[in-house]
């Protein structure tokens, strides 16, 4: 069986890493795998050399060239399956199955955001997306999105769960290093991903409690190309509000495995998400959550964490509170429940298997 996986480019989000798990996963089970970019961001090329997984590369001069070459080169080979991430991908892949195609074709939804079906934009998608012979979600929040406004595709939805693989992990986790509750966030630096919110939360709380905690978040400065408004932005209002001391924003790593297991807590504060990659990976490796009601989160924290609401700030607050109030007992507590939530949650075999049974 021969898989394309279409996707902008290898860089360090979210759904990058997703698919890239995605393919070596299938790999493992035989598949012939290659991979369709038309963006240069290698950030996670190094993991599809070493399983040894084709890169085809693309060098499209503008959108309408982009549309052309992709549609050449996916009409040009014999694939039977594409499978394509992210929003503009899932158009490129549709518009390529436009006649006669001898390929099974499945696109996605990880976001859930309402500007994929409202406006212009999100109905031209949304129209295109017919060709698609499945419309896999990764969260059941998605796929009430899609029956909402696309009920005549109500055949092709699929919800399957972000497989979970975690790097080799390197380091040791001792109690509030430092002397301090370490919260960790993996998330780009967007406006979406809240940090403004949660750097104005941390400073309304209790000036006891800020001073048990400290905050590292890693992510992607850059939301597109020269784009780093929301990273300066919270640099800016950090330095206003005098809180060095307390939030440290750090570049993506390959390392943040590592850095989640050294962590205390791990968190997440955005508007939206699909199934929250990090979330997902930090519950296996055994961490307390601290998140946004966004997602499947009913499903995600319960009694492995706490819950707040993205734009009140009060909300976060309060949660932020009980983080740094946390005592070892009620850590170890909340991130076994996380690590046996995860392990039935997000077990790669059965979701590799769903994966091929939709194969």
């Amino acid at each position: 069986m021969k898989l394309l996986l279409l996707i902008p480019s290898l860089g360090s989000g979210g759904a990058e890493r997703q698919l890239v798990t995605l393919a070596v996963l299938f790999k493992r089970k035989g598949l012939d795998v290659e991979f369709l970019i038309y963006r240069k961001d290698f950030f996670y090329l190094n993991i599809l050399e070493k399983n040894n997984i084709k890169v085809n590369i693309l060098n499209p001069k503008n959108y309408f060239d982009r549309v052309i070459k992709v549609r050449r080169f996916i009409q040009g080979n014999n694939y039977d399956i594409i499978i394509s991430f992210l929003e503009i991908s899932a158009f490129l892949s549709c518009i390529s199955s436009v006649g006669k195609k001898k390929w099974k074709l499945i696109t996605t939804e990880l976001s859930s955001k309402k500007s994929t079906f409202e406006g212009l934009r999100g109905k031209f998608f949304g129209w295109f997306r017919r060709y698609s012979d499945y419309i896999v979600c990764n969260s059941f929040n998605a796929m009430n999105m899609w029956e909402k406004y696309y009920p005549e595709y109500h055949d092709k939805y699929k919800v399957i769960y972000n497989p979970v693989i975690l790097n080799e992990i390197s380091t040791e986790y001792s109690f509030k290093k430092n002397g301090k509750i370490n919260l960790v966030i993996a998330a780009s630096y967007q406006y979406l991903k809240n940090p403004i919110g949660l750097i104005n939360s941390v400073a309304l709380m209790n000036d006891d409690l800020r001073n048990n905690i400290e905050i590292h978040w890693y992510g992607r400065k850059e939301v597109k190309t020269g784009d780093t408004k929301a990273y300066d932005e919270a640099c800016e209002l950090i330095k206003t509000l005098k809180l060095n001391n307390t939030i440290f924003l750090h570049e993506a790593t390959h390392e943040i495995a590592d850095k989640m297991n050294e962590a205390d807590v791990v968190g997440l504060f955005s508007q939206l998400e699909g199934l929250p990659n990090a979330i997902c990976e930090a519950m296996l490796i055994g961490k307390p959550i601290i998140m946004t009601r966004v997602s499947d989160y009913h499903a995600l924290v319960s009694d492995n964490g706490f819950l707040c609401d993205w734009d009140d700030i009060d909300s976060i607050r309060k949660a932020l509170e009980e983080v740094a109030s946390l005592t070892k007992a009620q850590q170890l507590f909340l991130g076994e429940n996380s690590k046996v939530k995860a392990e039935k949650l997000f077990s790669t075999e059965s979701i590799v298997d769903q994966w091929l049974d939709l194969l």
